[in-house]
């Protein structure tokens, strides 16, 4: 569950933000990584890193595991959070996809400029096809 939804965020993000996305996934591994108490304890880190614990999706995965493997409480708040990342993240895709196709649909396939314009496979597919 877990690296299904690390896996959507960094997906969304480059979807989205194409190289940059690749650039802030980075960042946030790197922020999860000081921030979600698994390599170094939480009470101990700067207060940044307490403030952004709470919203980072590694932070209840490391819980997770701690209470399934260590401390043998449930583990289904945490599971839940993430759950929630995941859906949030494959709606904002979802989204995404949906808008887009919603452009494809109003193109005018006949303009070469409007086809051009779109920089998309799909369209020049769509293109052949009709040719």
């Amino acid at each position: 569950l877990a690296a299904a939804t690390f896996m959507t965020i960094v997906a969304w993000l480059n979807l989205v933000l194409g190289k940059a996305g690749a650039f802030f996934s980075m960042v946030l591994l790197v922020l999860q990584l000081g921030a979600s108490a698994g390599t170094y304890p939480l009470p101990l880190t700067s207060h940044f890193f307490q403030a952004i614990h709470p919203f980072l999706p590694m932070s209840y995965g490391v819980a997770g595991l701690r209470q399934t493997l260590m401390i043998g409480d449930s583990a289904w708040p945490d599971i839940g959070m993430l759950i929630l990342f995941l859906m949030v993240f494959t709606g904002l895709t979802w989204l995404f996809y949906a808008r887009r196709y919603a452009r494809l649909k109003r193109i005018d396939f006949n303009d070469a400029a409007a086809v051009s314009a779109t920089r998309s496979r799909l369209a020049a597919h769509l293109i052949r096809q009709k040719e």
